[in-house]
């Protein structure tokens, strides 16, 4: 729920406060530390029952493409929308809200996306 409830809001601040160059920085930082996530969560030490069995080389991918569409996609639709419409929309408020609003459609596309994905290579 970060992605899409708390990064509007850093994006935001961070566009507001230092321009184009350091928002997409932070959305960078994000989108790194996302698939360094995912990449823990795929082995046995991040706790996944499955890597034992079958190995780090079938969850990690699996890992990788559902942490990336769930989490990091709402993370640059959020940074694009922010970066379209800061000048565009006065109302920090109503920015935020459109912030929260691409996250949550780029959610809701990612999940979808992923399932589908998942579905095909299983």
């Amino acid at each position: 729920m970060a992605s899409v409830l708390l990064f509007p809001a850093v994006a935001l601040w961070v566009w507001r406060a230092s321009g184009p160059a350091r928002l997409w920085a932070v959305t960078g930082v994000g989108l790194g530390l996302i698939l360094l996530l995912a990449a823990f969560v795929a082995s046995s030490s991040g706790g996944n029952v499955l890597a034992p069995r079958y190995g780090y080389g079938y969850t990690a991918p699996r890992s990788l493409l559902l942490h990336g569409l769930t989490l990091g996609l709402p993370l640059v639709v959020t940074a694009v929308a922010v970066q379209a419409l800061a000048g565009r929309v006065s109302s920090r408020l109503g920015l935020y809200a459109i912030g929260v609003f691409c996250a949550g459609a780029a959610w809701v596309v990612g999940l979808l996306a992923a399932m589908q994905i998942l579905a095909a290579v299983s």
